[in-house]
C-alpha cells in the first residue's frame, strides 16, 4: 500500500540527485491542463502534502519570470507539446529520465538495478487510478501512443527553460502530476 514514506523512497530511487522535478498537485478543473500549468509553475501543493522534487539547474537568472523550471504555458500550448501514451511507456519513461539524455542506457548499472527501479516507477503510478492518463512531450508518442520509451531516439517539445527537457505527465479525476528531467549545456 503506498503511504508517505513508500512514495519518498520511489521519488529518491528515480529522482535523487539528477536535474529533475516529480511534483503533484490537486485536480480542480474539467480542463486539467489548467492543473498541469499550476503545477508547472510551482502555484500549489501537493494535496496529500507528500514529498516534491525540484532539483533544476541553477542558472543566474529567473528565466521563467516566475522562478520555477518551466516557462508559462497556456493549456493550449501544453495540449500541442504534450502526447498521449499509455501506462507501459510511462512507466518506461520515469525510468528513463533517470539517465543521460532520458534513455536507461544512460543509467549506470542499469541491468543490475532494472528490477529495483521499475518497482519504484509502478510504485509511483500506483498513486494514480486505472482510469489515469498520462502524457509526454517526447515526439516518438506522436502517433504511437504505445511507443518504447526506454531509450527513445526522439526530439522533445520543450515545456522548460532549459536547453532539453522530458517528461510525463499524470492526470486522473483527483490529482495531476509532472515528473521531468532537464539537460543543459
Amino acid at each position: 500500500m503506498l503511504d508517505a514514506a513508500s512514495w519518498k523512497s520511489a521519488l529518491f530511487d528515480l529522482y535523487g540527485g539528477g536535474w529533475t522535478f516529480a511534483r503533484v498537485g490537486p485536480r480542480r478543473y474539467e480542463d486539467w491542463r489548467r492543473d498541469v500549468a499550476a503545477v508547472m509553475a510551482l502555484k500549489v501543493a501537493d494535496p496529500r502534502g507528500w514529498k516534491s522534487i525540484n532539483l533544476a539547474p541553477e542558472t543566474n537568472e529567473d528565466r521563467s519570470g516566475i522562478g520555477a523550471p518551466f516557462v508559462l504555458w497556456s493549456p493550449e500550448q501544453l495540449e500541442e507539446s504534450l502526447y498521449e501514451i499509455s501506462r507501459r511507456p510511462a512507466s518506461q519513461l520515469l525510468v528513463a529520465l533517470k539517465g543521460e539524455f532520458f534513455q536507461v542506457a544512460g543509467i549506470r548499472d542499469f541491468e543490475s538495478r532494472k528490477e529495483s527501479l521499475f518497482k519504484s516507477s509502478e510504485e509511483i503510478l500506483s498513486r494514480f487510478d486505472s482510469n489515469s492518463l498520462f502524457f509526454t512531450n517526447a515526439s516518438d508518442a506522436y502517433e504511437n501512443r504505445d511507443a518504447d520509451l526506454l531509450n527513445p531516439d526522439t526530439e522533445w517539445s520543450c515545456l522548460s527553460v532549459y536547453t532539453t527537457d522530458c517528461g510525463v505527465v499524470v492526470v486522473s479525476d483527483t490529482e495531476v502530476a509532472v515528473f521531468w528531467a532537464f539537460w543543459e549545456d
